[in-house]
């Protein structure tokens, strides 16, 4: 239904697990594959004609953001799909975007930070919002939950507690412990599907995740 269109021009290629987004070197992109995971991207056809310069993905919708800074949005909207709930911090100024399963997370230039999506897998970050205003330098993800490194070296998470959300893990004896006072001087940050890591100036980590967060 696409080849036409994709028959030449194409210089990168993303999915989510059911469907494709390539972008072109003219700065559009053209989609196929299950229609409501991101296979169909009609309704905002006439905004990915140009400008796109990079494509992202949650599991069953796409962001792409573009040259001027803003931010496009298609696939199922419980996965981010749609973003028009934010739509007016999304027309400029981002600079990256980050996902887990179900949401999206915009940086700007600014240092803040912008979420949509499933709420539970880190779309909701109003309790953190405070925090994410400025002085966000990455952000990192698990399957269902976002950490914000911050210009300070604090870390910020907000998604699902078992994902990464509760800086804490639960040792061999069942009890919660928190490292939450432990996540300063942070230079970096890894992650698995549910576990973050954390490495510090001083080159000690720092892991956290209910489920699985004990490196004791």
């Amino acid at each position: 239904s696409v080849s036409s269109q994709i028959s030449s021009g194409v210089t990168e290629i993303f999915s989510t697990p059911n469907s494709f987004a390539a972008l072109k070197n003219d700065g559009s992109v053209v989609t196929w594959g299950l229609p409501t995971g991101g296979g169909d991207s009609s309704a905002v056809s006439s905004q990915l004609t140009s400008g796109v310069v990079h494509v992202y993905s949650s599991a069953f919708a796409f962001a792409a953001l573009k040259d001027d800074g803003s931010v496009i949005t298609w696939g199922s909207p419980d996965y981010g799909g749609d973003s028009s709930s934010v739509s007016s911090d999304l027309s400029s100024g981002v600079i990256h975007i980050y996902s887990t399963k179900k949401a999206f997370a915009a940086l700007k230039s600014d240092g803040s930070v912008v979420t949509w999506g499933g709420g539970l897998h880190g779309g909701d970050s109003s309790s953190v919002s405070s925090y994410l205003s400025s002085g966000v330098d990455q952000i990192y993800s698990t399957r269902a939950a976002f950490a914000a490194l911050k210009s300070d070296g604090s870390v910020v998470t907000w998604g699902a507690n078992d994902y990464g959300k509760c800086q804490c893990y639960i040792d061999s004896s069942g009890e919660v412990v928190s490292v939450e006072s432990e996540l300063n001087q942070i230079v970096d940050i890894v992650s698995s599907s549910i576990v973050f890591a954390a490495l510090k100036s001083d080159g000690s980590v720092v892991t956290w995740g209910r489920t699985a967060g004990d490196s004791s």
